[in-house]
């Protein structure tokens, strides 16, 4: 029975994925902490296997499309982003769990906030007009952040590699998008040797979920047309509100 919960919260995690952009750890984490009651360096792990689902899932098919992902910029930053992965896997091990709790709660309130900023702007911001020295040592150095993140909480680093993209170096948005979801993939793999060194990977959790998480995307996608944006980001906030406060409260709790 808990494997099926785990499934139905991979379920969720790839649906709101794929309607949102996000990497599905986003989801999974919260799920796999709070509601199914598994410890948070286990959750971080199975949260870079839904991220890995999901980037599989939907590379192969933005890859077809041609000019769609930018492969040169995305390999020139993965070094960056996948050493960032590997010490933020790495080094979530010397942290309590209760830390990692309130990290990732400050996370989602940041992510409920960017989301909150896209759903009320009429438009998308505007792209940069070309990619100087400096703003690809900017870019550099966000890619490298988002790895730790993703290596910290097992997340995808999306809300931090998309506006790397877009904002810093100019790919317009959906360019930036498709990149960030195949990028997301290259980053988990370093991310988990650290958790898998540990023992910290389960791989029953971790194989529901993925089961789960590729169902979701792929209802996701198919449903996504007929969703009014700002109404679907309106909700997402306020679920993400909703886990970074209890997430924040049980890791005080547990400090």
């Amino acid at each position: 029975m808990d494997l099926l919960l785990i499934a139905a919260g991979g379920l969720l995690a790839g649906l709101v994925g794929a309607l949102m952009g996000v990497g599905g750890g986003i989801v999974a984490v919260p799920f796999l902490n709070l509601v199914v009651g598994i410890p948070i360096h286990s959750a971080a792990a199975a949260g870079l296997i839904s991220t890995l689902s999901v980037s599989c899932g939907a590379a192969g098919r933005y890859l077809r499309q041609r000019g769609l992902v930018d492969v040169h910029t995305a390999l020139r930053l993965e070094f960056f982003a996948a050493a960032g992965g590997l010490f933020g896997g790495i080094a979530v091990g010397w942290l309590r769990g209760p830390v990692v709790q309130i990290l990732f709660a400050v996370t989602l309130v940041y992510a409920c906030v960017h989301i909150i900023r896209s759903a009320l702007r009429a438009k998308e911001p505007a792209a940069a007009s070309h990619a100087s020295k400096a703003r690809t040592l900017v870019a550099f150095s966000l890619c490298f952040l988002a790895g730790i993140l993703s290596g910290l909480l097992g997340i995808g680093g999306g809300i931090v590699v998309v506006p790397a993209l877009h904002l810093v170096l100019g790919l317009p948005f959906k360019s930036a998008t498709a990149t960030s979801n195949f990028m997301m993939g290259l980053t988990a793999i370093p991310a988990l040797c650290g958790f898998v060194s540990r023992g910290d990977l389960d791989l029953y959790v971790a194989a529901s979920l993925a089961a789960g998480v590729l169902l979701g995307a792929g209802i996701g996608a198919r449903i996504m047309p007929g969703i009014k944006t700002p109404v679907l980001k309106t909700g997402f906030a306020l679920l993400l509100a909703l886990a970074a406060f209890e997430m924040a409260r049980k890791g005080i709790v547990s400090w």
